[in-house]
């Protein structure tokens, strides 16, 4: 391959990938997402072993969701930031997949991203287009979806951060870190409940399959409904018992509390 950067076609004819031989190896956006997913899972599965010895369902589940939450922050954060990019590349293949929005978003999802670009918001707007032909509204920045999930994402990094690292060391007293989860999780919980209200009573549903919709916006943003909970009932173990030992016992039982 010459210097030049090389266009890699998907088989639905939009663009794939650019694999730029300057800039080294180039990987595809769904194993970028695995990756990151499980290393950084096993990760905080890893220390929290190291600290205290042991494996919890109820450390593992947090730190999973956490960890996903975290990497939904960084695009929500290139939402904001390449809003108009992302509008752009989803009018630009508006019409051509309108009829068949699961192929761009197998396309999106194939593209490749140069490692040395990874950080890069622009490298990242195809989550964003693709998701555009079910909530059209991600391709305006006054609509309620554009504005919830960047809010999520400037306003619960840091409180997610310190929930993560703290159910393994322990930085501020357990029923602190449990207030902040309750405020936490209750946020994500409650914004996901308006998301869902707001995109079956604006009729964003009509058009689709059953089985789209559960794929990529059930499935998708179900997430933010079932860990959360679990979070709250967590974090409100902690506030009651003042404990971190739901991180680290076996025994304890998330239901004593009622």
């Amino acid at each position: 391959m010459s210097s030049q950067s090389k266009e890699v076609t998907g088989k639905n004819g939009i663009e794939s990938g650019t694999v730029f031989s300057s800039q080294g190896v180039s990987v595809p956006t769904w194993v970028v997402i695995s990756a990151v997913l499980a290393g950084l899972s096993v990760l905080h599965l890893a220390l929290h072993y190291f600290e205290h010895g042991v494996v919890n369902v109820h450390h593992a589940v947090l730190a999973f969701f956490l960890v996903l939450n975290l990497l939904v922050n960084f695009w929500e954060f290139g939402l904001f930031f390449q809003g108009d990019a992302i509008r752009e590349e989803y009018l630009s293949n508006r019409e051509k997949y309108r009829s068949e929005p699961m192929d761009y978003v197998m396309v999106i999802f194939n593209r490749r991203i140069p490692v040395t670009q990874l950080l890069s918001f622009k490298q990242w707007t195809g989550i964003w287009s693709s998701y555009c032909f079910f909530d059209p509204g991600y391709s305006r920045r006054g609509s309620f979806g554009f504005n919830i999930d960047v809010g999520n994402g400037f306003s619960t990094v840091l409180p997610a951060l310190l929930f993560a690292f703290g159910m393994t060391y322990e930085m501020v007293s357990a029923r602190l870190l449990g207030i902040i989860g309750v405020a936490m999780f209750w946020q994500m919980f409650y914004g996901t409940v308006v998301y869902f209200f707001q995109f079956f009573n604006a009729g964003r549903h009509i058009g689709h399959t059953r089985k789209n919709l559960f794929l990529f916006v059930v499935n998708s943003n179900g997430f933010w409904f079932f860990f959360p909970v679990w979070g709250m009932l967590v974090s409100i173990w902690m506030i009651y018992e003042n404990s971190y030992s739901i991180f680290t016992d076996s025994g304890v039982s998330l239901w004593s509390i009622f």
